[in-house]
This record gives C-alpha cells, sequence and structure tokens, in this order.
C-alpha cells in the first residue's frame, strides 16, 4: 500500500514540474519549400482582377511566430464577399418597461446620443414608427417591413 501512496505522490511532483514548467516552441531557421511555377491553364479570364496565388498560401506556415495577420481577407473565387455593416443606424433594445401612462422602452437607436433613449407607442426611432411594445419585444415600421427588437436574456451575474 506504501508503495502505491509513493507512486502517486511520485507522479504528482512531476506532473507538477512539467504543468509548471517553461515552455518554448523549437524554431526552425529552414527556407520554405521551393514550389514548381504555377502552370497556365487556357481558360478565359471571368473578371478583371488577377486570379488568386494558391501557392503563396499553400507555402506560408500558418503557425509561424512572425506571422502577420493579412491586409486583405482571402475569399475564394465564385464565393459570396463577406457581409457588410449596415448602412443605418444599429439599433439595441436595451429594456422594456410598463408604467401608468403605458409600456415604455429603452432602445439605443440614435449614434448622436450616448446611451438608450426612452420611447413609446407611436415615436419615431430611427425613421421608423414604433407600432407596439410587448414585455420582450418591440415592432417597428419600416419601409421594407416590420422589424421586431428581441430583448436580450439577462447575463447572470458572476459573485
Amino acid at each position: 500500500m506504501r508503495g502505491l501512496y509513493a507512486a502517486a505522490a511520485a507522479f504528482l511532483v512531476a506532473g507538477l514540474g512539467l504543468r509548471l514548467a517553461p515552455m518554448s516552441v523549437p524554431r526552425t531557421d529552414t527556407a520554405p519549400p521551393a514550389l514548381p511555377a504555377a502552370t497556365r491553364l487556357d481558360v478565359a479570364p471571368t473578371s478583371t482582377s488577377p486570379a488568386p496565388r494558391y501557392d503563396v498560401i499553400v507555402a506560408a506556415n500558418i503557425f509561424s511566430q512572425d506571422r502577420t495577420a493579412p491586409a486583405v481577407r482571402f475569399s475564394p473565387p465564385g464565393r459570396a464577399a463577406a457581409p457588410t455593416k449596415p448602412s443605418g443606424p444599429t439599433l439595441k433594445l436595451y429594456g422594456i418597461t410598463v408604467g401608468p401612462q403605458g409600456a415604455v422602452a429603452l432602445i439605443d437607436a440614435d449614434p448622436k446620443i450616448p446611451g438608450a433613449e426612452i420611447y413609446r407607442v407611436g415615436d419615431l426611432v430611427a425613421g421608423a414608427a414604433l407600432v407596439a411594445i410587448t414585455d420582450s419585444t418591440v415592432t417597428l415600421a419600416e419601409p421594407s417591413g416590420p422589424l421586431v427588437l428581441h430583448l436580450q436574456p439577462a447575463q447572470r451575474r458572476k459573485p
């Protein structure tokens, strides 16, 4: 039985030593592998942009400590471009309360005003009429159709 305790203690000390020991990443000073020149395919170009160079992507060491992020994100041809930020104001619903005068909503809609503003049914929110307030949603009437803002669930506080 004492042998098992001794082995467990030895494994504990070895594990703590490995856990607390500084880690070093081995560096290699080898040049990237030479790649054959890209062969030209007899295909008519579909756009005016130059053909992407896949060999550069393949030859890159993505795990290099000296690697920097690319200036332009790679997008394979034929794929849709990444979605852009909406041109209009972004609306965020912070809260809803019901009082003697009716329901009100706290919405951050105006970027010129820091924080959220109070809106009631019938008010204009970023150019759209506020038509309904429920216990967890606000409905805006936009020209493209109704826009429903949902109240985010409460985040648990960490003690």
